[in-house]
């Protein structure tokens, strides 16, 4: 189903988008190839780039869904098209996927984590480019990313401390590598970048379960599309564009003020707990009064096809979301504000964003809203 603006719908959680097992991605499709260009020499020395033809713009919408394994074509009004990839172990076929992206307006990239592969198919489905995942792993939703010199990142974390649930009830912290690793799509090189250490807490229950700390800041790193990625913690709106060898090329700081983590935070959290779960009130309570005294700033980063950043802000459970646009060069565009609960994860292209929402019935629906 597909609707033409970000009207409002019923709110639900992301966890459950996820378990829909639905994801949408936006694209123009190119229709014609753009052929071999001509270069000539002008008198005064400058060069005359010449083509034939260059791609035609349709505002096609790529679905994936998930339980059929297909992948299918609507145009910009949500007519259905065609289907373009099924099920299968052949050449432009997939066996089990969770995302696709869309590189450039051309190619579109399937993660089948059946096969251990990322495949590349044209508009047609017809299949151009696979490579083994240069990091193995599962997640609900794919979260590689390409850039525009031809690599494709995945971020990985590594600790060398393991989990044991024989240890001891109380609370934990350790340290994770942070890594984005690469792989080149022209040498096939596998390559790492080093991003820093990450720190996080958690609580081991008499039952051997583990909790995770309500309000707890954490690291964001992001591909820059164009080059780097930008880094953040949630707890301060402090984002910093780093080049691969680290050095520093763009910071955005802003003061906005702290919102403390209150007592009615901290028993509302052990009553959802205890409700279903009597037995876990040692652990949850515990767990509360770990909680920081602040909540976090900043929810997540993402940069749309014009390398715009768009900073997500925290906001109450159930609110909709909340976003801060930045030029590339730092400057505050404006802030959308989301009158709905959109899906897991947003998509930004051709000056229209994408997402997808459940309504009260269950039924899913794309949504596309322009940016202007």
């Amino acid at each position: 189903m597909f609707r033409s603006a970000l009207a409002p719908a019923a709110a639900a959680a992301p966890v459950l988008l996820v378990l829909a097992l639905t994801a949408a991605l936006s694209s123009c499709e190119t229709e014609s190839p753009a052929g071999n260009p001509t270069r000539e020499t002008l008198p005064n020395g400058g060069v005359l780039v010449r083509y034939p033809g260059l791609p035609a713009i349709d505002g096609a919408i790529y679905v994936l869904d998930y339980q059929a394994v297909e992948i299918r074509v609507f145009d910009s009004d949500g007519q259905y098209l065609r289907t373009i990839v099924r099920k299968g172990e052949g050449p432009g076929e997939i066996m089990e996927t969770n995302g696709i992206l869309l590189s450039g307006d051309s190619l579109l990239w399937i993660h089948d984590y059946w096969q251990v592969k990322i495949i590349g198919v044209d508009p047609h489905g017809e299949e151009v480019r696979r490579f083994t995942k240069p990091v193995f792993g599962y997640g609900y939703i794919w979260d590689g990313a390409f850039d525009r010199q031809g690599r494709y990142w995945k971020e990985v974390r590594h600790s060398d401390a393991a989990w044991d649930r024989d240890e001891e009830p109380g609370p934990y912290s350790g340290t994770r590598r942070a890594y984005h690793r690469s792989y080149d799509l022209s040498t096939e090189e596998v390559d790492s970048v080093y991003l820093g250490e990450t720190t996080y807490r958690s609580y081991i229950s008499a039952a051997g379960s583990g909790y995770q700390i309500p309000f707890d800041a954490s690291d964001i790193h992001v591909v820059n599309p164009s080059g780097g990625f930008w880094l953040g913690n949630t707890a301060t709106y402090l984002l910093t564009h780093i080049g691969v060898g680290g050095d520093t090329l763009l910071v955005i700081e802003a003061s906005l003020p702290r919102i403390p983590v209150t007592s009615e935070d901290r028993s509302s959290y052990v009553q959802r707990w205890v409700e279903p779960q009597p037995e876990a009130r040692p652990a949850v309570e515990a767990v509360a009064a770990l909680m920081p005294d602040f909540k976090p700033i900043l929810e997540g980063l993402f940069v749309d096809d014009e390398d715009r950043l768009w900073v997500e802000r925290a906001v109450p459970t159930g609110t909709p979301p909340f976003y801060d646009l930045f030029s590339r060069v730092g400057d505050y565009l404006g802030s959308v504000r989301f009158t709905f609960q959109p899906g897991y994860r947003l998509w930004v292209q051709h000056g229209s964003i994408y997402t997808w929402v459940v309504d009260e019935l269950g039924v899913q629906y794309v949504v596309r809203a322009p940016l202007s």
